[in-house]
């Protein structure tokens, strides 16, 4: 039986063609993706670099280019700091130097963390292990 797929690719819109990042998660009916502009995803971490450790998690893993850069799919470790993470997103902590680069997508970015730790939460609840596909 085929899996049924479910994507949302609302970040992806617009930016068809550039590289893409997929958070997705399955269970044996159904294959969940969370489908981005990597832009997007891009930002978000180095913005979140600013004002957050990058001892641990996902921003260790982004700040040293390692983990899905390296190999992909690649395994969220620490689901509940990623959920945190995302969640605490807060662009008001980041100085204007650093967002003038990025600020047109600037006012989508609180939207995009929104989507990604309640999509994160999904797979949680789900009990399932999720993963970043980098293309």
């Amino acid at each position: 039986m085929m899996k049924e797929e479910k994507v949302n690719d609302v970040f992806y819109v617009g930016y068809e063609g550039q590289p893409e990042i997929l958070i997705l998660f399955e269970n044996p009916t159904q294959k969940n993706v969370l489908k981005m502009w990597n832009g997007y995803f891009d930002t978000l971490l180095d913005l979140m670099c600013q004002y957050e450790s990058t001892d641990n998690g996902i921003l260790q893993e982004y700040y040293a280019h390692e983990g899905w850069y390296e190999e992909s799919p690649w395994e969220i470790q620490d689901l509940d700091s990623a959920i945190h993470l995302f969640k605490s997103f807060n662009v008001s902590k980041v100085t204007g130097e650093q967002i003038e680069n990025v600020k047109n997508i600037v006012p989508t970015l609180p939207e995009v963390a929104h989507q990604i730790s309640t999509f994160l939460e999904l797979g949680k609840t789900n009990g399932c292990s999720v993963y970043i596909e980098y293309d």
